[in-house]
Parts: structure tokens; C-alpha cells; sequence
């Protein structure tokens, strides 16, 4: 029993508050039928004020907290509570003249705050503000997140041995594209998904295996999200993880998320040229049902086809790699009954952080990287980079607009093994955005780095004693470079100046095995990479993306990717004076992209047709500010709770407690450390694993040296 102070009371004035938390407040004075105490759960009151205080900055302005005056002492921190106390920045953010739109950072210090109480109606019984949080999960599952109906499971193809040798059997499933509106029987409204469930050791046998044997129901199911946006999910990627679950007695089910590997984007002819007639702002509605919370939608609506198959309760246990962890993240706070555990690499989401936060945490890495390499280059690659550039953007053949794409460019067609037509073209664009192989490279260690508790990376049967001096992807794109320079002396010396043959073949297709970004076959990583940070579930991802990365890397003060800027297309055979400004002056530096979207090089031919009937829609994406919600923070913080409530307390009532445990990794080029070190503290009982390796990185659970020690760490902890 706790009791408000009935002295002072005021009403606060232009304070927004969360939708969830807010309620009437009544008249100053008005305080007639107000109780003087309150049943107060402290836990939970003290999750709600550390979430407005995160959430809700200007909210949480310490003089606005009421004084708790209890019989016994409060405690109030995260996860249990010694003291009456709020988290927030060593540096104040309510001090005048810096009140930003970011809230308390990690770097906290606990100062307890002694003011009046605010006066609260107090309506049928229920506290204001939401003391009582026993129903919030349950309003937020029977609201947005209810009826969701099983998936219609179309075929089940017999076994077949996988190229690891494990045994495993094709699934297809069929599920609305809005699982809001289910009625329609359109085909244009349903997509097809492809599942692959592993469930078997190699047999040296083949014939022993039974082709028809059915899924066993005793069987745990591990679902695997692969990461993206816009990657497919094949079963055979990391052998090494399907033998570790196996030996664990799990079975491993690989979905493709909808319109991305063997789950197509369109359903079928039909669908697809219905698509491409739509409106720009139609189409924009089609992709924005592509993200993380459509695709958990999914997962359970085969959660739900599976148990009603095989007439059993599953429950998944969630293994996630970078963007997989963003899809378990929204599952863990709106289906947590539907999981057993989550375990996440690499992958745990920036919560509450809008992109361009986070492309300035990511871009820090990215320079690091540029640093690294030209430190191993330099300073001739430097000056090399710059020649590739300013041919590419001035002198390279110039080709005629593509289909959506009107305006001419200058660049070289590409073609595929065979031959083929790609569709897709190097320009100067595409070729600087050859930076995001860099993630899989390792940081080299210099002397004023403040962090040294490293530890040596462990040798394994598949790794040298030695080292390479130079990182893999640093090798190869120095060998490109190294080509492309060849080919222009060699067209100086023979006089070709201007000619579509100045650029051999090799060294095109050099540049083609190393371009990871694959747009033409996986549209929708370029079309949804920023928008999957987007979300209602707080003021500060409420916002458009507003092509945040290509802001932030332009902002830099280094200049160095100056180059994103986008003058218009010079389409003389002479060098532009118009394009040159472009190009750093001499001794300026001049740098590669990581793995952000920019639209300069998105609208370039980086895609192909695949990619070009959608930019118009990109850009009504990009300014699109009414995303729903992609976690519920509140459910989140409270996974660590027991299932026990008011109401009861057992299996389907309450809160239910979901394992969850992640691994990051310490110079992660593509996720920030202290990003997922902050999220993970806004999950209750998640425990996060910090990677004591330097030279391991984002990709570490699928290098088939890592993958054993990862999965140790995120199934047993450390």
C-alpha cells in the first residue's frame, strides 16, 4: 500500500504523453472522489517510469514525478529495485538549451527526485497511467496482432539429401499479403511461401531414408531467421548449425520471408502485372506490407498450420543473424506465447533509435574501415580511386535510360556467366558503394585504440596459424583496382581514348563478384533497408526515414563521400566541368559506402529492372511517417516477469518468461555495439554476450569455424 501526497498538487501543462499511459486528468481541485491509496505493484510502476523516461524525454522531466511515499521502501531500477530512483543522463538533457530528442543514454547516474504528486482520475477502478500493466500485452495481441489465421500448406515434397548431406523436405505455404483483410480471394491478395525443414543426420544409406515419413510432432522446432531485408533463407547456408541443432534434438525449419528467395515477390503473372500498373503510392502501400511485422505475421500463421497438421502445441525457439534479430525482436513483443527462446548474432535491433542515429553510429565504423584500407594503400590507391571515379562519371560509355529511368547515364552494361543480359551497369555510383564488403573484414588494432582486453582468436582445423596481413575483401578489391588502372594505361598507350572496349571484361567481372548488394535479384533490400528502423512505438521513430543515410554520410567532416552528391549527367566525350565538382579536390580523401541505401546510387542503374518500376515508390516511402508499431517496449521489459497475474496465474495467463540471449560483436560494422548493448537492456532477462574476439565479426555465426562457439554462447551463455 502506497500513498500519493495530497499537498501541491497540480496539473502538468503541454506534456505528451504515451497514447497507453494517458488517461483524464482531473480539474485542479477536483480531487472529491480520488482515493488517498492505491494497490501499487512497485515493479511494474517502476518499468513504466524507466520506459517514459527512455521513450518520452520531455515527459520525464524529473520535477513532474510524483512522490511515492510506501510503508516499505520502493525500488526502482532495472530489472528488480533497491531504490526510489529514475535513470538519466550523466549529462542532463533537461538543462536549457539541450533538450534534443534523445532521451537517457546507458551512461546513467540514479538521482532520486522529491515533487508533488500529479492529480489522477481515477476511472472504474483502473489506475491511471497504467499501474496496472496485467492486460497490456493481451490488448495489444487481441488488437493489431489478433486473428491471425494458420497458413494454407500447399504441398509437402518428399525428402531429399541437402549439398551438406543432411536430409531435409520442401514445404509451401499459402498466406494473405494483408493478414488484416483475409475475405478476398484475389490471387493477387494471397503470397506463396517456401519453408525447407531439416531434420535429419546424413545417412550413408540413402535408401533407408523414408521419403514419406511424416514431420514428428515430438520434434522442438528451431525457426531460422536469416538477416536482409530481402534475402532468401536456403537450408543448406550454415551446415554447421543444422548438425549443432540436430544434436540438440531440434528440427530446423528455414522460411524465406515473403517476396524474397524461393517466396517470389509477385504470386504469380497476374498479380505481378497488376503491381506494375499500380500508382506510385499504390505500390507504396503493396511494399510497405514487407517489413518485420508482416513477416512475423507469417511465421505465426505457419506456427499455426503446423500445430494444426500435426495436432500439437509448437512453440518456436528463434535462431537470428543480423536482420533476423529485428523479426524476433517484434515477434518477442507482441506473440511471446508463441516462443520458446530467441537467441540472436549480430542481429539485436537499435530500439527507439530513428536511422539516422543509427547510420551515425554505423558510419563511425565505416570510416574505420576506409581508414584501414587506405592506411594499407595509401596513398596510391587514393589517387587510383580517384582516376576510376572520375572516368566512370566522365568518360565511361553513355547509356540510354532504362525502363523507369529516362534520364541517360554513364556506365558499363553488365552481363552474367553465360552471357546474359543483367540489366544492371557500373557507374561511379555503384562502384563507391563497394565498401560494404568491408564488414567482413577485421579492424586492424592501432596503438591508440583504448580497448585492449582482447583475447587471441582461437585456432581451428579450417584456420591458418598465420594470419594474412591483408584481410581478405581489402585483397580483392585492391586486385580490382589494380585491374581497372591496367586497363586505362593499357587504352592510353593504344590510344583508345573514349571507347566502349577501355574497360576489358575481367575486370568487369571482377567487379561483378564482388558487388554484394545484388539488388537485381533482392529488390526490396534497397526499397525497405531504412524503413525496417521506422515504427509508432515512440516519438522518436514516429518520423520518415527522410534518406537519413545519404544525410549523414554528406554531413561528415571529412568530405570524403562528397561523391553522393548528385549534379547533372555530363554527356559530352569531354570531362565535365560540371561533374569534376564532384570530385575532392587532391589530397582530400575519398571514400567507399558500408551497407546503407543512398538514393544517388539507388536510382542509379544499381538494381536494374528488377528495382527501376519502384524508385517512385521508394521516394514516397522514404517520406512516409505513419508506420505502425514495430515493438511494444513495454511487453518487452516485461518478459523477465513471472506468468502471474491478478487474474491467475499458470501456462496462458500472465506474462510468460521467453529465453533470450544475443551475441555482438565489439567493431560490427553493420550493427553498433552500443546500440544492442542499450537494447538489450530494454528486454527484461535477456542476456547479451559480447564477442571477446576483435577479428570476429557480423557474419560469425555462418563461418564454419564460428558457428559452433556462437551457438555455444547463445544456447549455454559464457
Amino acid at each position: 500500500m502506497a500513498t500519493l501526497k495530497d499537498e501541491g498538487l497540480h496539473k502538468p501543462q503541454d506534456i505528451t504523453m504515451s497514447p497507453w499511459a494517458l488517461q483524464q486528468y482531473g480539474e485542479p481541485g477536483d480531487h472529491d472522489h480520488l482515493p488517498t491509496t492505491f494497490d501499487i505493484d512497485y515493479q511494474n510502476l517502476s518499468l513504466l517510469l524507466q520506459e517514459a523516461a527512455i521513450l518520452y524525454p520531455l515527459c520525464a522531466k524529473p520535477k513532474l514525478y510524483p512522490i511515492i511515499q510506501p510503508y516499505t521502501p520502493v525500488t526502482i531500477t532495472t530489472p528488480v529495485i533497491p531504490i526510489r530512483s529514475v535513470a538519466v543522463s550523466t549529462k542532463d538533457p533537461f538543462s536549457e538549451g539541450n533538450r534534443s530528442d534523445q532521451g537517457p543514454t546507458h551512461a546513467t547516474d540514479y538521482r532520486e527526485y522529491d515533487t508533488p504528486a500529479v492529480p489522477l482520475r481515477h476511472i472504474d477502478n483502473i489506475l491511471p497511467l497504467s499501474v496496472n500493466m496485467g492486460n497490456r500485452q493481451e490488448i495489444s495481441a487481441e488488437g493489431v496482432w489478433g486473428g491471425i489465421k494458420p497458413a494454407v500448406l500447399l504441398s509437402i515434397k518428399p525428402r531429399q539429401a541437402n549439398k551438406d548431406g543432411h536430409t531435409f523436405r520442401t514445404l509451401e505455404f499459402e498466406v494473405p499479403l494483408d493478414h488484416h483483410h483475409q475475405s478476398s480471394s484475389q490471387k493477387d491478395a494471397l503470397l506463396n511461401l517456401h519453408a525447407e525443414l531439416v531434420d535429419s543426420f546424413p545417412n550413408p544409406n540413402p535408401p533407408t531414408i523414408a521419403p514419406s515419413s511424416p514431420i514428428s510432432p515430438q520434434t522442438r522446432f528451431i525457426l531460422y531467421l536469416c538477416g536482409g531485408p530481402g534475402d532468401g533463407n536456403p537450408s543448406g547456408k550454415v551446415p554447421e548449425l543444422n548438425k549443432f541443432c540436430i544434436n540438440r534434438g531440434y528440427q530446423v525449419l528455414y522460411v524465406h520471408y515473403r517476396g524474397t528467395g524461393l517466396s517470389p515477390l509477385f504470386f504469380d503473372s497476374t498479380a505481378k502485372a497488376k503491381v506494375l500498373k499500380m500508382s506510385d503510392q499504390d505500390k507504396a502501400d503493396y511494399l510497405a506490407k514487407f517489413r518485420q511485422d508482416d513477416i512475423v505475421r507469417d511465421l505465426e500463421a505457419i506456427r499455426l498450420c503446423l500445430e494444426k497438421e500435426l495436432a500439437a502445441k509448437i512453440k518456436w525457439t528463434l535462431i537470428c543473424q543480423s536482420f533476423g534479430g529485428w523479426v524476433a525482436t517484434t515477434y518477442l513483443s507482441f506473440l511471446p506465447r508463441s516462443l520458446e527462446a530467441v537467441y540472436i548474432s549480430a542481429g539485436m535491433p537499435p530500439l527507439g533509435k530513428p536511422p539516422r542515429e543509427v547510420y551515425e553510429k554505423t558510419y563511425v565504423h565505416v570510416v574505420r574501415r576506409n581508414e584501414d584500407y587506405f592506411n594499407e594503400y595509401s596513398p596510391e590507391d587514393q589517387e587510383h580511386v580517384r582516376t576510376i571515379v572520375e572516368h566512370l562519371r566522365d568518360k565511361a560509355p553513355l547509356q540510354k535510360g532504362i525502363e523507369g529511368q529516362s534520364a541517360p547515364f554513364r556506365g558499363y552494361e553488365l552481363y552474367g556467366e553465360n552471357g546474359e543480359r543483367k540489366g544492371c551497369y557500373l557507374t561511379y555510383q555503384t562502384f563507391m558503394t563497394l565498401g560494404r564488403t568491408f564488414g567482413s573484414a577485421p579492424v586492424i588494432h592501432r596503438d591508440s585504440d583504448e580497448d585492449g582486453d582482447e583475447e587471441e582468436e582461437p585456432l581451428s582445423l579450417t584456420s591458418s596459424s598465420i594470419r594474412p596481413q591483408i584481410p581478405l575483401p581489402y585483397q580483392k578489391l585492391h586486385r580490382l583496382i589494380t585491374s581497372f588502372i591496367s586497363d586505362l594505361d593499357h587504352s592510353m598507350s593504344s590510344s583508345k581514348s573514349n571507347a566502349e572496349s577501355t574497360i576489358s571484361q575481367t575486370t568487369l567481372s571482377l567487379y561483378t563478384n564482388l558487388e554484394s548488394f545484388a539488388l537485381h535479384r533482392r529488390p526490396l533490400y534497397a526499397l525497405l533497408h531504412e524503413a525496417i528502423y521506422c515504427s509508432s512505438t515512440c516519438p522518436q521513430t514516429s518520423q520518415p526515414s527522410n534518406w537519413a543515410a545519404i544525410d549523414v554520410a554528406l554531413s561528415h567532416p571529412s568530405g570524403a563521400f562528397s561523391w553522393l552528391s548528385s549534379p547533372s549527367i555530363s554527356t559530352s566525350t569531354s570531362t565535365s566541368t560540371t561533374s569534376s565538382s564532384i570530385i575532392p579536390s587532391k589530397g582530400e580523401k575519398y571514400y567507399f559506402t558500408g551497407e546503407a541505401i543512398h538514393p544517388t546510387p539507388l536510382l542509379s542503374p544499381l538494381g536494374g529492372p528488377a528495382l527501376t518500376p519502384f524508385l517512385g515508390a521508394a521516394q514516397i516511402l522514404a517520406q512516409k511517417a505513419d508506420w505502425p508499431a514495430l515493438y511494444d517496449f513495454c511487453s518487452l521489459r516485461r518478459n523477465h516477469l513471472p506468468a502471474k497475474t491478478a487474474r491467475g496465474e499458470g501456462e496462458g495467463e500472465g506474462v510468460v518468461k521467453v529465453k533470450a540471449r544475443a551475441v555482438a560483436y565489439k567493431q560490427d560494422m553493420y550493427v553498433d555495439l552500443g546500440l544492442s548493448q542499450q537494447a538489450a537492456g530494454l528486454i527484461g532477462g535477456c542476456e547479451l554476450v559480447v564477442c571477446p574476439f576483435g577479428s570476429w565479426g557480423h557474419g560469425s555465426l555462418k563461418e564454419v569455424d564460428k558457428t559452433g562457439r556462437v551457438l555455444g554462447w547463445l544456447f549455454d551463455g559464457v
